[in-house]
């Protein structure tokens, strides 16, 4: 079957392979030829996300076991819908369930799994950082124990773990130091390398040929039609690695969860990416009024924000607070200092090099050039290097600099605040024909396609903008920092839709808790400080109850609300008939108005879904009245995805030209048949564009020669022979 599209479902306990069965006849209505399901190993007990893989050869019991994996890949099949499966080839889960991992502690070095764990070699025990505090104090405590599992054998708990015990000393302090492991405070550094800097994540070695095969042959067994790897620059050798799975899989797709910069190429072997490079390309035409937007944020905050060397700044910061031990230990193995490697880190603006080699700018005294060739060190640091740029900049950098956060995206590049039509043809150009996913929306995302268009949207008009922040402000009186109330009222405007209510509260209160905590300014998960959050929350407590704020917010929010919805269905359009696949996060085939995980992980109603793809098979302007229903986006997915089907062809690997239009206005010709123009500027007035010929739109039916009027929706036109 052609892949026309993919739909990413998070699976859950909650939404498992039996729900997925019993959609697959709306997934096939709506027009999707591919679902793109998240891991389904064995996972952690409860995972929401499946990520925490506690057994690469188990299907996930909790989402229906391996039989009911494979009805559901036979029975989508029938319905001719096509599987690409989420793979995690990086990490597993620190957890009592991975049994391989427990044979390692029980056995230390003695056991066939310890080269299977990427291992810190020069230490003796493996540290587990798990404890709440200080070792004595949980034993003066009485918090660990030895007791005997169901088969009987000597384990030691520690809450909820369950650990495996070698052998028994005279007391329990001696029997935790004759194991091969020692149990440390969390903030400690485990003698592992890790997923970023979760300790409960531990890598492992997937270079080596008896670890791919033990993660790998079970998933390889099914029918599926391709996979989506995980963290992909985590890994040895990526290439490698890629290459063997193109082998062992028979040459099934293959897409990247893969970081590209502006100017970088993805490395030669995969399929492609899951399009964060689309995803932010298309974001950033339809941010407007840079220098008045600029001054605002600058004046309301009190000093201006250099780019440049704030990210600087904050990957040293990362680089001490979070991966010291790490950087320490690879400085010393290279024989370098720590801070000839730690300069060279903060100088880097991509995630990782490869093939070990050197960014030569950062390399100031070129002490690592000198090394890096063939050096399993520097091979190593590469492994690290997506760690301290992702922890500096996508969680700490993108929560502090506010100017317009619908910007502060995974893979963005705050430098950029907007794009011209003309670099976009560029990107969409060298597209053509690849397999790679045109994302908006995703489980990473920090807000939902919906929420960054209406934040966007605030760019239209930035007097207006100005005038109520200060109002605001005045009316609420916070006791926060600027920064971070500038923030918050971004956020209220891009996710508000259904009401001041107890729900949408939590879930602003738990936004912007993580929020502050990742900016690591005035708290942090390290150092949580529950003074400055009850502030947060004691302003959020007043928004959900002051009635002149509220006035004041809903008249604005009625204003962006439309120009945001627009903003989407001109996002989607694009996403659509741009070169590349099309990928749709679960639910976002109507307004999804999501904040970043775990909110993005909410269930999705699919019975509600159902019924409004039924009302939403045909065009009526009351759709366009009524926007908040929701079936003018679900009409303009249902539409697009179906032309992709009847024009294969031309949207797979036609042609591709950009049609000149004044500023607001974007469009392009796929193939000489289909012709697209948007608007990127929505609050632009109605439009005539002069094209030669005779052309029939697809979502509205009318018909124009010669000339086209632009309005709120996008146009799509067939040209007529």
């Amino acid at each position: 079957m052609k892949f026309l599209s993919t739909y990413r479902l998070q699976l859950n306990k909650d939404f498992n392979f039996d729900q997925v069965i019993q959609n697959l006849d709306y997934f096939n209505d709506l027009g999707v030829s591919h679902l793109y399901l998240s891991p389904v190993y064995k996972a952690r007990p409860n995972s929401s996300h499946g990520y925490d893989v506690t057994d690469h050869s188990q299907i996930n019991p909790e989402l229906g076991g391996e039989e009911k994996y494979i009805e559901l890949i036979r029975k989508a099949k029938e319905k001719n819908i096509g599987i690409i499966q989420d793979i995690v080839p990086n990490h597993e889960a620190v957890h009592p369930d991975n049994w391989r991992l427990m044979d390692v502690l029980k056995n230390g070095k003695r056991s066939k799994y310890y080269e299977f764990f990427d291992f810190f070699q020069e230490f003796e025990k493996i540290r587990l950082p798990i404890l709440e505090d200080k070792l004595d104090t949980i034993i003066s405590k009485g918090l660990i124990k030895i007791e005997k599992d169901k088969k009987g054998e000597l384990t030691l708990v520690y809450h909820d773990w369950r650990l495996p015990i070698s052998k028994l000393g005279e007391d329990l302090l001696s029997t935790l130091r004759k194991q091969n492991y020692e149990l440390t405070f969390w903030r400690e550094p485990p003698t592992y390398r890790r997923f970023f800097d979760v300790n409960e994540l531990i890598a492992i070695n997937q270079e080596k040929d008896f670890v791919f095969e033990e993660t790998h042959k079970k998933i390889l067994s099914f029918d599926v039609d391709g996979f989506r790897v995980d963290h992909v620059d985590g890994l040895y050798e990526p290439e490698e690695y890629i290459k063997k799975l193109k082998e062992k899989s028979g040459n099934k797709i293959i897409l990247v969860e893969k970081i590209l910069s502006f100017d970088e190429k993805l490395f030669p072997g995969p399929d492609g990416t899951t399009g964060y490079d689309f995803l932010n390309f298309s974001n950033l035409l339809f941010s407007h009024n840079e220098k008045d937007m600029t001054e605002i944020y600058t004046e309301f905050i009190g000093h201006p924000v250099e780019i440049e060397d704030e990210i600087r700044r904050l990957k040293r910061l990362i680089i001490r607070e979070l991966f010291k031990f790490e950087i320490e230990r690879l400085a010393k193995s290279m024989g370098i200092s720590f801070e000839t490697l730690e300069e060279y880190l903060v100088c880097l603006n991509r995630y990782r090099t490869y093939h070990n080699e050197v960014e030569e700018e950062c390399d100031i005294g070129k002490e690592i050039s000198k090394i890096a060739k063939n050096s399993p060190e520097y091979a190593k640091l590469q492994q690290l290097m997506p760690a301290i740029y992702a922890k500096s900049y996508e969680d700490t950098f993108l929560y502090r600099f506010n100017r317009l956060i619908s910007l502060n995206e995974v893979g963005s590049n705050l430098r950029y605040y907007r794009l011209e039509c003309d670099k976009f043809h560029k990107f969409n150009e060298s597209r053509i024909s690849t397999k790679s996913l045109n994302a908006t929306s995703t489980h990473d995302t920090k807000f939902s396609e919906d929420v960054r268009m209406k934040i966007s949207a605030i760019s239209e008009n930035p007097k207006e903008w100005r005038k109520k922040i200060y109002e605001w402000h005045s009316i609420l009186n916070p006791k926060i920092d600027r920064n971070t109330e500038y923030r918050y009222y971004q956020v209220l405007v891009g996710s508000y839709f259904e009401g001041f209510n107890e729900e949408y509260k939590n879930r602003i209160k738990n936004y912007m808790i993580k929020s502050v905590r990742e900016a690591k300014e005035f708290t942090s998960w390290l150092n949580v400080n529950s003074q400055y959050e009850e502030k947060i929350l004691e302003l959020i407590d007043e928004t959900f109850t002051n009635r002149d704020f509220q006035r004041s917010f809903l008249d604005y929010e009625s204003k962006i609300r439309r120009l945001g919805m627009l903003k989407s269905l001109s996002l989607v359009t694009l996403k659509i008939l741009s070169p590349g696949v099309p990928d749709f996060y679960q639910g976002t085939e109507t307004w999804r108005y999501l904040l970043t995980d775990p909110d993005n992980r909410r269930n999705v109603d699919f019975n509600t879904l159902r019924k409004l793809l039924d009302r939403s098979r045909k065009f009526d302007n009351e759709m366009i009245n009524n926007l908040n229903d929701g079936r003018i986006k679900m009409y303009v997915t249902y539409k697009l995805l179906h032309l992709r089907k009847e024009y294969s062809e031309i949207v797979l690997n036609g042609s591709y030209k950009q049609i000149s239009l004044p500023y607001g206005l974007c469009g392009f010709v796929r193939g000489d048949k289909i012709f697209v123009i948007v608007k990127t500027l929505q609050s632009l007035s109605e439009q005539e564009v002069k094209m030669d010929g005779e052309f029939i739109d697809v979502l509205t039916g009318e018909n124009f020669r010669n000339s086209v009027t632009v309005k709120d929706l996008p146009r799509v036109l067939i040209k007529q022979n």
